[in-house]
């Protein structure tokens, strides 16, 4: 059984993640999975930030991007 402290896979969220994709060895053997977590040039620590935290909206079935108040 996984310990809670550990960090899961960005991809299954089934097993530890293992790779420094934050993939498990079994999703991080699939090329394809792998190019899909790939980080490219300009992905800094903020942009994965805000990547996760629409990730958390539409796990919660949230609107990604909630529309603003009108201004009066």
């Amino acid at each position: 059984m996984t310990a809670s402290h550990e960090p899961l896979c960005i991809h299954c969220e089934q097993r530890p993640s293992a790779s420094p994709l934050d993939l498990c060895p079994v999703c991080h053997a699939v090329k394809s999975i792998r190019v899909l977590y790939l980080r490219r040039r300009g992905w800094t620590p903020e942009w994965e930030q805000h990547l996760r935290r629409l990730t958390v909206r539409a796990k919660e079935r949230l609107p990604l991007f909630p529309r603003e108040p009108p201004a009066d």
